[in-house]
């Protein structure tokens, strides 16, 4: 089997180009000390979704209580916050709710995986780190029993949509607004 090994390609000051391997991110589990830079994640990515939607809450207005929000939804849901770090410093981090009850009228009852964040550090992003965190929670949804992985995503965010699409994920409901005047 082919293994694929992400490098980093870089021109210094002077003009010289440099190639680094880019090391394998350790996947762990949240730890309390991790509060304060997933805050900070999600401030980024808030910045960087306010681009596509207009009513994202403002990062600064991002706090303990987000990442409070996020440990709830784990414990209701058999869930997992992971965490991507990479010299020490998290670089991503992933939710991954296990036990997610199918709530729609018409159709069965049946339980499926969720991945209800996927944060990724903006040095960070296109090195493969997304795709290691969704590895992890499909491993996790699958060793909990899950037959389904969902996730969702801005319809305008079409580098998270490529991402999903290239792991396998297809569109399964499509939610549609119009603005009334």
């Amino acid at each position: 089997m082919a293994r694929k090994i992400q490098f980093e390609l870089n021109f210094t000051v002077n003009g010289k180009l440099t190639l680094t391997k880019l090391a394998t991110p350790e996947i762990r589990d949240y730890q309390e000390d991790d509060e304060a830079d997933l805050i900070e994640l999600v401030r980024e990515l808030q910045t960087h979704e306010i681009e596509y939607y207009d009513r994202m809450i403002a990062p600064g207005e991002i706090a303990g209580w987000y990442i409070d929000s996020i440990r709830r939804d784990c414990r209701e849901h058999a869930g997992h916050v992971r965490i991507a770090v990479r010299d020490s410093l998290p670089i991503g981090y992933c939710a991954i709710l296990t036990k997610v009850p199918n709530e729609e009228v018409d159709e069965q009852p049946f339980d499926y995986a969720y991945v209800s964040e996927l944060v990724i550090a903006r040095s960070a992003r296109g090195k493969g780190i997304g795709k290691a965190l969704l590895q992890d929670a499909e491993s996790l949804a699958r060793a909990a029993g899950a037959k389904w992985l969902r996730v969702s995503v801005l319809a305008k965010n079409t580098v998270a949509r490529e991402l999903y699409s290239s792991y396998g994920f297809e569109q399964h409901l499509i939610s549609m607004e119009k603005l009334l005047k």
